[in-house]
C-alpha cells in the first residue's frame, strides 16, 4: 500500500510518542520499585500514644522521602490494646509494627520478631543507645528498636521546700529521712499528719508505688529478672554486689517506713488523697512521677511553684539509677511487611527524626547522641540528665505485679507476716506470672 506523505508524517509522529511514553513508563517503573524495596506497598503502625504527633512526623519526613509516604500510624486505647493486637493477629491482619513499652515486652514476646544480631550487631546497639535500652535486647536477638524512655523523677515544691529553710532539693535519700520530713512534715500531737514530705509507704494513693519500689530495688544493686536457658530468673532479691544484701528487701523496709506511725519517718498513710493529686494543690513537698507529666502538672496548676530533678540516691551509690519506661519499635511475627517496618522503624528512630518525635511526647531520647546534646528547657535538661542512668527490667505483666507488690506492701504494714516471708511470697507470685 502505498502512502501519502502526510500519512508517513503522522505515523512518525505517533512513533515518536510512543517512544517517548515508553522511556517515561519505563522511568516511572523504575521509581516504583525502588520505593518497594524501601517501605513496601504499605507500613501500619499500632500505638497508644497521640496520633497528631506521629502524623505530622511522617509528614515531615515525607518532605524529603516520599517513599514514607505508606508508613500509617494508628492510635489505639491503652485498655484496648492486647485484646485488638491477639485479635487482629489471629484474623490475619496485624499491624505491621507496634509502639511497644518495655513493660509489655514479656507478655508479647511470643507474638514479635526479634531483630537477629547479624542485622544489628550487640556493639552497635550499645554504641547507639544508653544502657537502659538493652532491656529490649535479649538472648535472640533485638525485640524493638528503641527510640525514648520517660524516667522517673523528683518533683519538688520549691515554696515548701524555700519554708523550711531548705533552698535545694535532696540528693540523697539520706538528706530525705534526715532532713527534709523532720523539716517539712508536719503532725499533731496525735500523730496526725498536717503537711507531708513524700508520699512513701503505701501502695493504693501512691500513683507510681510499683515502679518506685523498683527504683528502690535498682539503686540497691537487684539482680532484677535475667535469662537463662530455662527462661526467666526471677533474681529481684539478689544483688549484683557479692554479699550486699537483699535489694528488694531493703526497698519494701525503707519505703513502709514512711507509713508506719512509729517511724521518724512517718509521713504519708492510706487515708491520704492520692499523692499526685496533693502536689498539684501545693500540699506535698515531693512526690516521684515522670518526666513527661511536667507539662501536664504545670497546665493544672499554673501558679504551683515547683521543679524537677533526678531522683536520690543513697549516699555512697557509684553507679547512679533511676526507674525508666522505654519505648521501641517492635515488629509482630504476623506482619506482611516485616522488611518495609524494619526500614521505618530505622528512619524514625534516626538522630534527626528521634528528637523530634520525642519532644513532642515529652519523653528523652535514648540515642547516645542525643541525650549528651545542651538543652535551653531546664525540664528537659533534667529529663535527659535522668535518661542516662534510668532502668527497666522484664516485667511479667505490669497488672499482674502491681497486685503481687500491692499485696507485698500491705501485709509488712499491717504486720501480718514477716518482711522476709511478704517479699518471699511476692517472688513466688512473680516466678508463676512468667
Amino acid at each position: 500500500m502505498n502512502l501519502r506523505p502526510f500519512q508517513i508524517v503522522i505515523l512518525a509522529i505517533f512513533a515518536v510518542f510512543a517512544l517517548i511514553a515508553l522511556i517515561f513508563l519505563s522511568g516511572y517503573e523504575r521509581k516504583i520499585s525502588v520505593e518497594e524495596v524501601a517501605y513496601g506497598s504499605q507500613v501500619v503502625i499500632w500505638g497508644t500514644q497521640e496520633s497528631k504527633i506521629y502524623k505530622d512526623l511522617f509528614r515531615e519526613i515525607a518532605k524529603t522521602d516520599e517513599a514514607f509516604g505508606v508508613v500509617k500510624y494508628v492510635r489505639v486505647e491503652e485498655e484496648d490494646f492486647d485484646d485488638l493486637l491477639v485479635n487482629a493477629i489471629a484474623e490475619g491482619r496485624s499491624p505491621d509494627m507496634v509502639v511497644l513499652p518495655a513493660e509489655d515486652l514479656v507478655k508479647h514476646r511470643a507474638k514479635l520478631r526479634a531483630i537477629p544480631y547479624e542485622t544489628i550487631p550487640q556493639r552497635t546497639f550499645r554504641d547507639t543507645y544508653v544502657d537502659g535500652a538493652e532491656v529490649f535486647a535479649l538472648k535472640d536477638g533485638i525485640y524493638a528498636i528503641p527510640f525514648a524512655v520517660d524516667p522517673l523523677m523528683l518533683y519538688w515544691n520549691r515554696d515548701i521546700l524555700a519554708s523550711n529553710g531548705l533552698a535545694l532539693p535532696p540528693k540523697t535519700w539520706e538528706e530525705v529521712v534526715s532532713n527534709v520530713v523532720p523539716r517539712v512534715t508536719q503532725r499533731d500531737n496525735a500523730r496526725n499528719i498536717l503537711q507531708s514530705a513524700l508520699a512513701f509507704g503505701e501502695m493504693r494513693n501512691v500513683t507510681h508505688a510499683s515502679e518506685i519500689l523498683a527504683l528502690l530495688a535498682l539503686q540497691s544493686g537487684s539482680k532484677m529478672v535475667t535469662e537463662s536457658d530455662r527462661g526467666y530468673l526471677v533474681s529481684i532479691n539478689q544483688s549484683t554486689v557479692e554479699g550486699a544484701g537483699s535489694p528488694l528487701e531493703a526497698a519494701v523496709q525503707f519505703y513502709t517506713d514512711f507509713s508506719n506511725a512509729n517511724s521518724p519517718t512517718y509521713s504519708w498513710n492510706r487515708a491520704m488523697p492520692y499523692d499526685k493529686n496533693m502536689f498539684i494543690a501545693g500540699d506535698l513537698a515531693m512526690y516521684i512521677g515522670y518526666g513527661s507529666e511536667a507539662e501536664n502538672i504545670d497546665s493544672k496548676n499554673p501558679n504551683l511553684n515547683f521543679d524537677i530533678t533526678t531522683v536520690p540516691q543513697g549516699g555512697a551509690a557509684t553507679a547512679f539509677r533511676t526507674y525508666g519506661q522505654f519505648y521501641g519499635f517492635a515488629i509482630p511475627r504476623a506482619s506482611t511487611n516485616a522488611s518495609g517496618a524494619f526500614a521505618a522503624a530505622q528512619k524514625i528512630s534516626s538522630k534527626t527524626f528521634a528528637d523530634s518525635l520525642t519532644v513532642s511526647l515529652n519523653l528523652a531520647p535514648v540515642r547516645r547522641d542525643l541525650v549528651s546534646v545542651a538543652q535551653s528547657n531546664s525540664y528537659r535538661a533534667s529529663i535527659l540528665q535522668s535518661a542516662i542512668v534510668a532502668r527497666g527490667w522484664l516485667d511479667p505483666d505490669p497488672i499482674a505485679t502491681k497486685g503481687i507488690f500491692t499485696r507485698m506492701v500491705e501485709d509488712v504494714v499491717s504486720n501480718r507476716v514477716t518482711m522476709k516471708s511478704a517479699v518471699t511470697d511476692a517472688i513466688n507470685r512473680l516466678t508463676l506470672e512468667y
